[in-house]
């Protein structure tokens, strides 16, 4: 049935004015007040403004507390910058803690200032614009097209370090957009490398903007006659993924099975 009422479109077109109003009435009678916030909202989480702290030594820390739509606290996510003496970011600290204060996630990005350690190295899919080259040169990696979508994306595997692999989905994500649905930076990891929320730390976008973007993905594969239900009800990076996938009739195991 349409959102907001149990009436068809027929129906809707016959009725009164008021018979309208009383079923919207008796509609959202039958939901929760969180579900009805959230239905007016189009969000179902909600971040409180960061805090961002300086210590003596100039390490930055930024901490937000994620709300349900009644304001009870969700989780915290916390990062945490240091640097090496030269300015340059030396390891970021990503932490997830549940309303009680107990880490549920954590995750240790660490950059160097010279060549990247082998063992840094792991799989991740993003899905980008056909042709790469021009984000491939000053990216390093090895770009593997898995799946066209459309005229105008792919899914790519990119086998690079993980600070590498951060480097391209910021880029990525900072990219004006391109046709009508934009550069867009998804991220999932064939290895317990990223947080779910990686990228989103990584490039600094909020949740809406998240899920904005989330969305717009959403609308091109619609627009190519593909089921997003799943990726619709994405909350984060690797649920996105996995959407993705799901909608162009693939599975997240021969994904890995094809880029192993």
């Amino acid at each position: 049935m349409p959102l907001w009422t149990t009436l068809t479109l027929p129906e809707l077109r016959t009725a009164t004015k008021s018979a309208i109003i009383a079923n919207v009435g008796d509609w959202l009678d039958a939901r929760t007040k969180a579900e009805i916030i959230g239905l007016l909202m189009d969000a179902t989480e909600f971040p409180d403004p960061a805090i961002v702290t300086h210590d003596e030594h100039g390490q930055l820390t930024q901490s937000q507390i994620v709300r349900d739509a009644l304001g009870d606290p969700l989780r915290t996510e916390t990062m945490e910058w240091t640097y090496y003496p030269g300015g340059e970011v030396d390891e970021i600290t990503a932490v997830v803690q549940n309303p009680i204060g107990d880490d549920i996630d954590d995750q240790l990005i660490k950059h160097y200032t010279d060549k990247q350690p082998e063992a840094r190295f792991v799989l991740t899919v993003v899905l980008a614009p056909q042709d790469v080259t021009g984000i491939t040169a000053p990216i390093p990696g090895r770009y593997r097209k898995l799946i066209d979508i459309g005229s105008h994306a792919a899914l790519w595997a990119v086998d690079a370090p993980a600070s590498v692999l951060l480097d391209l989905h910021a880029e990525l994500w900072g990219l004006a957009p391109a046709q009508t649905f934009g550069v867009l930076a998804v991220a999932s990891a064939l290895d317990d490398v990223f947080l779910p929320a990686a990228v989103r730390y990584y490039a600094g976008m909020t949740i809406p903007e998240a899920l904005a973007r989330r969305d717009r993905i959403a609308d091109y594969l619609d627009s190519l006659g593909h089921d997003t239900t799943l990726l619709r009800a994405a909350a984060n990076e690797h649920e996105q993924m996995e959407g993705i996938v799901v909608a162009l009739e693939h599975t997240m195991a021969q994904l890995w099975q094809e880029i192993r």
